[in-house]
């Protein structure tokens, strides 16, 4: 391919990668996107089940949700959304628990029939019970926020499985807060202005953005394997990691990563009991269940009831896993000895190569929800002159 043709390349077919991609094209500007795997939207990916009608997240649950009014006029141009609400229920003893801890799940827990205020001051004596003021730890700064007890119960066995060690091995500034809410609102994002889920799915909303005559994309292509064909003079935004487009010269950028075991099962069989509680995401919170959430995917199709109503069920378990290199990156691992590895990193990048420009979650090393990769890129395209 003639690299030269083009004003910009853009690596990675993520939300952020294509949003530059769209917005620079939508200014006439010959736009080439690549992506390393065959498919666009990066780990938002989701596809239909033609049998069931089920659309699969193949990547875990993505759910969007944003307060930014800018976003949500940009992107539901590209679909239409669900009116579906988040709530996730954690699972402790075989018993379901509204989660963010509120009221209902208190007063589940103590076997209380409390009220708000009497809740709030009941929390905050567990937590002076503790005799913690300056935690050292997760554990200890779980415990002096809110008691041994929700502590133990909700965040300690599975903060442990998704990091795998020992809370008290854990730093406390991972811990900044524990969202406790003294009322039964049990919505996962309670603040969010706007909520739901593409009606045709997360491929199909990119795809839509870059059905575009100035945007040319190519799947299946590592960008190392074609970076030497680009001249210097064009520039690229590189939405995948530093460390990796470097060949780890400085060492690997830590990762938290994940693993998915994924079953179909009938609702009517035991097998597929779970799957008829009609949760699609159940948190699980006991240290002897391996893995940390369980998805059902079905159940954000509120808008299609034949999905609903038919026994079928993708059911599948999410593992924390170790990152290896080559691996799929989910989570930075932000503390100040990597954020001052990434620095380092950004500046060799500078030297060596002044045409290529970090983006998205991964150049980042940034935990972004969908929302704020797309506001991250709708500002730098403002601003970005090619």
């Amino acid at each position: 391919m003639d690299y030269s043709k083009f004003d910009l390349i853009v690596v990675g077919a993520g939300f952020y990668g294509a949003t530059v991609a769209e917005r620079m094209a939508s200014k006439g500007k010959k736009v080439l996107v690549i992506d390393r795997r065959n498919h666009v939207a990066g780990n938002a990916y989701s596809y239909r089940d033609e049998a069931t009608g089920i659309e699969i997240h193949k990547y875990g649950s993505h759910i969007f949700h944003t307060e930014d009014d800018g976003v949500w006029e940009y992107i539901t141009k590209f679909t239409d959304f669900n009116d579906y609400i988040h709530t996730v229920p954690t699972r402790h003893d075989g018993k379901l628990y509204p989660m963010p801890i509120n009221l209902d799940t208190i007063n589940l827990l103590y076997g209380t029939n409390m009220g708000p205020e009497e809740a709030e001051a009941f929390v905050a004596e567990e937590a002076k019970k503790s005799g913690i003021t300056d935690p050292k730890n997760f554990e200890e700064k779980g415990i002096s926020l809110v008691g041994k007890k929700l502590y133990t119960t909700f965040i300690k066995n599975y903060s442990e499985k998704q990091w795998s060690t020992s809370a008290t091995n854990l730093s406390a500034e991972i811990l900044s807060r524990i969202p406790v809410r003294y009322s039964h609102d049990d919505r996962y994002f309670m603040t969010a202005k706007y909520q739901g889920i593409p009606v045709d799915g997360y491929g199909k909303i990119v795809e839509n953005m870059l059905n575009n005559e100035n945007i040319t994309l190519q799947l299946s292509t590592a960008f190392v394997s074609i970076m030497d064909e680009i001249p210097t003079s064009i520039p690229v935004v590189y939405c995948g990691q530093v460390d990796e487009l470097l060949d780890y010269e400085l060492g690997v950028l830590p990762y938290r990563s994940l693993r998915f075991e994924a079953e179909w099962v009938d609702e009517n069989s035991p097998e597929g009991a779970d799957s008829k509680l009609g949760h699609a995401v159940i948190n699980e919170a006991d240290a002897d269940v391996q893995y940390t959430r369980t998805h059902f995917y079905k159940y954000y199709q509120i808008h299609e009831k034949e999905v609903l109503a038919q026994p079928k069920s993708y059911v599948v378990r999410e593992y924390p896993a170790d990152f290896v290199r080559g691996g799929d990156a989910y989570y930075p691992i932000n503390n100040k000895e990597n954020e001052a590895l990434y620095a380092k990193y950004v500046k060799l990048l500078n030297e060596r190569y002044p045409n290529i420009t970090l983006g998205g979650r991964l150049g980042a090393y940034k935990y972004w929800d969908m929302d704020k990769a797309i506001r991250f890129a709708l500002d730098f395209s403002e601003s970005f002159e090619v």
